[in-house]
């Protein structure tokens, strides 16, 4: 079990409480993440990789793991046709447009989906801590 897993785990059995809720969004910011990508794909400077994703009813899903065994169980017969990379979760919630939803672990207990809703409070939470980084850099 992941920091991560335990961090929802206690979100989950709380129903929700905020200070819980946003020990999983500290720890999902910080955590590095492996994200399905394209094999292939042509890398350039705006689009250095494609991560995989999914349409279903109009919505857009966005996947990663925590682990890279879990991305590999997942992949199962498929992996020989996609890659990976890696990125800590405060540059992927960057990287997230309107109205994607971010599927972390999917296929294991420690699944979670972040609605778009939760997506802007993750955006929120990260420039806040980049400004609180910006802020300080110039005090040491």
């Amino acid at each position: 079990m992941t920091e991560l897993d335990r961090a929802i785990a206690a979100a989950y059995a709380s129903q929700g409480k905020q200070q819980d809720v946003n020990v999983v969004y500290l720890t999902l910011l910080k955590s590095t993440l492996f994200v399905p990508t394209q094999k292939g794909h042509q890398a350039t400077e705006e689009t250095p990789f494609s991560p995989l994703f999914t349409q279903l009813e109009g919505r857009y899903f966005m996947i990663a793991f925590d682990r890279l065994e879990r991305l590999n169980h997942w992949a199962g017969e498929y992996a020989d046709h996609m890659s990976y990379v890696e990125l800590l979760g405060m540059d992927i919630v960057k990287g997230l447009n309107e109205p994607v939803y971010f599927c972390l672990n999917i296929g294991s207990a420690a699944y979670k989906e972040f609605s778009p809703d939760e997506i802007r409070q993750l955006k929120k939470i990260a420039a806040r801590i980049e400004q609180l980084k910006h802020n300080t850099d110039g005090c040491l």
